[in-house]
């Protein structure tokens, strides 16, 4: 999972300083700041989730499994919906407390409601994913990785450049449509787990 991240930050980078500069690359690592606080605290929810799912799935309490995930989705899906209505609504003061630079800000303020469009979704992703290592399920999980930041996200950041009429805006957007693309696969795989685990 660090390594796909590496990729992805590597590529977001490229791409940008390609069709934007130093000014988008700045945007970016302020962005990127921005997912280190999401990614702190809801993998933060499931890794202390991880030992009760563990353990129940072990002593076959499966009712406790299903509780315990219940309420880890509606911690982390509650979680990322927070985090993306402070984004789109105060973006402006969200992105000035990493820079002082008005030019930056405003920047900001447009790649971040496209970046993070799509980010009140998100929880359920992290919910799903790492429930899966906790449920003797890691191929899933390591497949979900690959799935969304080598075969979709990396892809999209350099094809939409091709295909948006501003391609810095087209970077910015390959991370809503990966999104929505990755949360749309592993809701129903793990919907179709949950649903064969039996009391």
């Amino acid at each position: 999972m660090q390594l796909t991240e590496n990729m992805v930050a590597i590529s977001f980078n490229t791409s940008l300083q390609k069709y934007g500069g130093d000014m988008a690359v700045a945007s970016m690592s302020i962005l990127n700041s921005v997912m280190q606080f999401v990614m702190l605290f809801m993998p933060g929810l499931v890794q202390g989730a991880q030992p009760l799912l563990s353990y129940n799935l072990g002593a076959k309490n499966i009712s406790r499994v299903k509780k315990t995930f219940q309420l880890l989705l509606i911690c982390c899906v509650s979680g990322s919906f927070l985090i993306w209505l402070i984004c789109m609504t105060l973006s402006n003061t969200v992105a000035s407390i990493f820079t002082s630079d008005a030019a930056l800000i405003t920047y900001t303020n447009k790649s971040m409601r496209l970046y993070l469009a799509m980010l009140f979704i998100y929880g359920i992703q992290v919910a799903c994913q790492y429930s899966f290592v906790a449920l003797d399920q890691a191929p899933k999980a390591i497949f979900l990785t690959i799935w969304r930041k080598i075969i979709i996200l990396i892809p999209l950041i350099f094809i939409l450049p091709q295909f948006v009429p501003n391609a810095v805006m087209g970077v910015y957007l390959a991370e809503p449509i990966a999104d929505t693309i990755a949360v749309c696969t592993t809701a129903p795989m793990f919907y179709s787990y949950y649903q064969k685990l039996k009391c």
